[in-house]
């Protein structure tokens, strides 16, 4: 399924998860994987609102807040907010 922001296969972009760009971006460490945890790595709460608005920008939905504080690692967090998104499109065509 695309998710807008997210590079496809074969595009010739970046394959990186969306969430793992944000935390690149945000968190002050180099060594930024798909593992990393977000409060382990640097980040705290302060940090969050500029996470959140990095994602925002490049996926085009902005999750909630308490999604971070649940899954802390990218690959959590993309696995989660698909979800949370698919859930969210489900209920508004109903």
């Amino acid at each position: 399924m695309f998710t807008p922001g997210t590079p496809q296969p074969g595009s010739g972009e970046p394959t990186d998860s969306v969430w793992l760009q944000a935390f690149r971006e945000v968190l002050p460490s180099e060594d930024i994987n798909e593992d990393t945890n977000f409060f382990q790595a640097g980040g705290h709460s302060l940090l969050i609102p500029k996470l959140l608005t990095c994602y925002e920008s490049r996926s085009g939905w902005r999750p909630p807040v308490s999604l971070l504080f649940k899954f802390a690692s990218p690959r959590e967090l993309e696995a989660e907010s698909a979800a949370l998104r698919e859930r969210t499109v489900e209920q508004g065509s109903r």
